[in-house]
């Protein structure tokens, strides 16, 4: 008879829980998409007839991305945000005896608690797995790019996925016209202690000087445990600063400009290439003074026919020496960038070390069709000697690159047709070439190319 009774209460008691919980759901709404994109690359290692994994002569695949995301307020000041994701190639899944990272498997993107007015009305918390990009996402904007892996999807396609969350903590406080955000994440935890995880920390004020000018300055600390890379003689505590500003008095015009430094230390190789390679066994601190420098225009035609836009951006990343062994590492670190999402050159060389100079532009001609071309030129700041074999993308899985001591790394041209279907669907086809210089010896000096095809429904 008690345990009878025991159970009724006990049951009472979870279906309370579960109508009190329900009560306090104020609004419910339930979103997603779904893309499918066919994608072929050639010659990402620049060498013909490459049998190379993962980077030979042909990759090719279908993406299948489906995201759903169900926001629920609970009060006026409480809300929820969660997102599952799927990324996979199709035909591609995990079983008992196999070895694929592209299965069905559902994770979670997206798992956060906002308060808003939490303790005084300025201040706003959220609490859980959410996105972070500030700027231009020069510094902040992608969990998973410059080498580190996207999961679920291949190294050759890694950099086209959509998840960019980070586990964190971030409070916004808001005096109109200055909002402060200030930032903690759990990057990666590699244990239940502090001797192996990446933590990052920062602080991030936006200061709107008047309608036409919009200020940002940052400070973002990184911290890597001494357990985190292979041989560091100690924990790794990378410093990056810098100042944004964006004009838009002039009408039509947008005018930005960005400058970032980088102090602290840095788990580096005795390799020296463009990009660090983080994998090496050959891993020691050294003290970091690097800079980064970026400059961007805008201008709209909207009375114009076919509403034309032109852009140019020039963006200057500071680099290390080939096997430069010096106490100081002047190589730009890209920390979690994301700027460059679906270009070649994105995947064949890495966020550093470079001049890149963009140009480009948009037109609509028509309503629903949307076309662009943009042309990419990259120039190494310190060249290699004749012979040396990098990896270039930064990663110690991607491919090495025999390279000249020249300075010209190479053009790439992209050109794209964007169609909405209704407002519900859009279809879109891009192309890119990438067309090594002479930096590249010529045993790897032939052109990568892709097309990109995709269809994304929005519900």
């Amino acid at each position: 008879m008690s345990k009878r009774l025991m159970l009724v209460l006990i049951f009472a008691f979870v279906v309370g829980i579960a109508f009190t919980a329900y009560a306090e759901v104020q609004n419910v709404k339930v979103s997603g998409d779904i893309t499918m994109t066919g994608i072929r690359r050639d010659r990402l290692s620049l060498r013909k007839n490459d049998t190379t994994a993962d980077y030979g002569n042909i990759v090719q695949g279908i993406l299948s991305q489906v995201r759903v995301r169900v926001d629920a307020d609970l009060t006026d000041n409480v809300t929820t945000v969660v997102r599952l994701i799927n990324e996979r190639m199709w035909g591609m899944e995990s079983t008992a005896n196999s070895t694929d990272d592209n299965d069905t498997t559902v994770d979670l993107d997206l798992a956060y608690v906002t308060l808003k007015e939490f303790l005084y009305s300025p201040l706003t918390l959220t609490v859980g797995r959410q996105e972070l990009r500030y700027g231009n996402a020069l510094v902040i904007g992608d969990i998973d790019t410059n080498g580190i892996s996207a999961r679920n999807l291949p190294p050759t396609l890694e950099d086209l996925s959509l998840r960019k969350s980070f586990d964190a903590v971030r409070a916004v406080l808001n005096y109109d016209p200055l909002v402060v955000d200030l930032v903690y994440s759990r990057v990666i935890e590699t244990a239940l202690n502090t001797s192996s995880n990446v933590e990052l920390y920062g602080v991030n004020a936006a200061y709107a000087v008047n309608k036409n000018l919009n200020t940002e300055a940052y400070i973002w600390e990184r911290r890597r445990g001494k357990g985190y890379l292979t041989l560091l003689t100690k924990p790794e505590t990378l410093i990056t600063t810098g100042a944004k500003g964006m004009y838009t008095g002039i009408e039509n015009l947008v005018l930005g400009a960005e400058a970032a430094l980088q102090l602290g230390d840095h788990a580096s190789s005795l390799a020296g290439a463009a990009y660090i390679d983080d994998s090496s066994v050959n891993v020691h601190n050294r003290t970091v003074t690097a800079y980064a420098i970026q400059l961007i225009a805008q201008y709209m035609m909207p009375k114009v026919k076919y509403t034309p836009m032109l852009h140019a951006s020039y963006t200057n990343l500071s680099g290390e020496k080939w096997k430069n062994d010096k106490k100081t590492h002047k190589g730009w670190d890209p920390m979690y960038e994301d700027q460059s999402k679906g270009t070649l050159y994105n995947k064949i060389v890495g966020f550093t070390n470079a001049q890149v100079v963009n140009l480009g532009g948009a037109i609509k001609p028509m309503d629903d069709v949307t076309a662009t071309l943009d042309y990419t030129y990259l120039m190494l700041n310190h060249n290699y000697p004749s012979g040396a074999l990098p990896h270039l993308d930064g990663t110690s899985t991607g491919p090495t690159y025999k390279m000249t001591d020249c300075r010209s790394l190479g053009n790439e041209i992209d050109l794209g047709v964007t169609y909405d279907y209704t407002e519900d669907v859009q279809l879109a086809l891009s192309a890119g070439v990438f067309v090594p210089s002479k930096a590249f010896d010529k045993a790897n000096r032939n052109a990568a190319t892709q097309v990109i095809g995709s269809m994304k429904v929005t519900f």
